[in-house]
């Protein structure tokens, strides 16, 4: 969506000005549907578009399909370890370079690293933040704000 602003400085000069308001995806992967629900809720009073898998058995697909700016991700998967998610993602030429923040129970010092390892851009343990903290790392890791793990 465009939009036009005409801003006149004086009689004789007129600026005009044009932006774009972009809407920007997301890809829950989550299988826990109360917490899925939590986070989608909180990102759609963001203006974000929301897609959402319940495993990891089509994340990839799904995120080559969907092009999200921002992948949420769980490790904890009934069908597949969101660590072999991401590692696939981020082989992958066509979504290597989509965000991924990983927001877990896990929180172990080995987890964090090998998140990062895998290319995540940030690890985030569920008992410590809220839905509004996902958001606000998804921002930011979109605006460029924080590219690596965090």
């Amino acid at each position: 969506m465009t939009f036009r602003h005409s801003v006149s400085t004086s009689l004789w000069t007129r600026c005009v000005c044009e932006y774009t308001i972009t809407t920007m995806k997301v890809l829950i992967i989550e299988d826990d549907k109360f917490m899925a629900g939590l986070l989608a809720k909180k990102f759609e009073e963001n203006s974000f578009t929301i897609g959402h898998l319940g495993s990891g058995e089509k994340a990839v697909a799904e995120t080559v399909a969907q092009k999200p700016d921002v992948v949420i991700l769980d490790i904890l998967l009934p069908d597949r370890n969101g660590f072999e998610v991401l590692k696939e993602l981020k082989e992958k030429e066509a979504t290597k370079n989509i965000p991924v923040i990983i927001v877990s129970n896990l929180g172990s010092k080995d987890d964090f690293e090998k998140g990062s390892r895998l290319g995540a851009c940030g690890f985030m343990v569920k008992a410590t933040i809220t839905p509004e903290d996902v958001v606000a790392k998804a921002k930011q890791v979109i605006a460029g704000v924080i590219t690596e793990s965090q």
